[in-house]
């Protein structure tokens, strides 16, 4: 059994990390929780083995399932300390729109299907390294939003990128200018990674580059303007 599990949730993908523990990476789109536990189930594992839930960054389709997660596991929540306040508070969580007319348009639809503010038990910041499967290391990659985050598994040389990139057509493509807050800010944090050693790469919407994948990195980067 891969010891990475990758759940489509109708939205963004969560992912399971499989350890003694079990760690959560995303939690879908609101009303997502009770698919996310049954996966667990289908793989002979009880949701009481969920004790870490990590959050790579504040959009709907990704932190919406959180508060309905939080009601049945026994789990502790980090997320990165520039995003914790908005997914906490009773407001609606932040746009994902950058172009202020399609967050007037949009806006209103998310906001009825918000899902309250759901707890966070650490700030994450970058460099910080979390239990499972030898070490989950944090890597601030912000652009997309402030505090996105990428996780590196060293042991399993894989990173969840969350939705710092897009690969689309069979290619690595910068993240979406419709919901990406500061490309330039963006485009430093893919520089980042390229510094990480891996060689899977996944993704929140698109299927993962399972070898190879910091190679191709490097590759996409030299098209970059400097």
């Amino acid at each position: 059994m891969p010891r990475l599990w990758r759940i489509p949730t109708g939205g963004a993908d969560s992912y399971l990390v499989l350890d003694d523990e079990i760690t959560l990476i995303d939690t879908g789109t609101p009303g997502s929780g009770a698919g996310i536990l049954e996966t667990v189930r289908s793989l002979g594992r009880d949701v009481d083995d969920i004790r870490t839930i990590l959050i790579t960054h504040y959009h709907i389709d990704h932190v919406g399932g959180l508060a309905e997660v939080q009601r049945h596991v026994p789990a502790w929540t980090g997320v990165h300390v520039a995003e914790a306040a908005a997914i906490e508070s009773h407001l609606p969580l932040p746009t994902p729109f950058k172009q202020p007319f399609l967050a007037r348009i949009v806006d209103p639809y998310l906001e009825a299907r918000d899902p309250g503010p759901a707890r966070v038990d650490e700030e994450l910041a970058d460099g910080d390294e979390l239990p499972g499967l030898g070490g989950i290391r944090i890597v601030h990659t912000p652009g997309h939003t402030p505090g996105s985050i990428s996780l590196h598994f060293p042991e399993l040389g894989a990173v969840v990128i969350g939705d710092a990139m897009q690969f689309r057509f069979g290619r690595l493509m910068l993240p979406n200018r419709l919901f990406t807050q500061d490309m330039d800010e963006a485009m430093g944090a893919i520089r980042k990674l390229s510094r990480v050693d891996f060689d899977t790469l996944c993704f929140s919407h698109y299927r993962p580059i399972r070898q190879d994948a910091s190679k191709e990195l490097r590759t996409f980067i030299s098209t970059l303007l400097p």
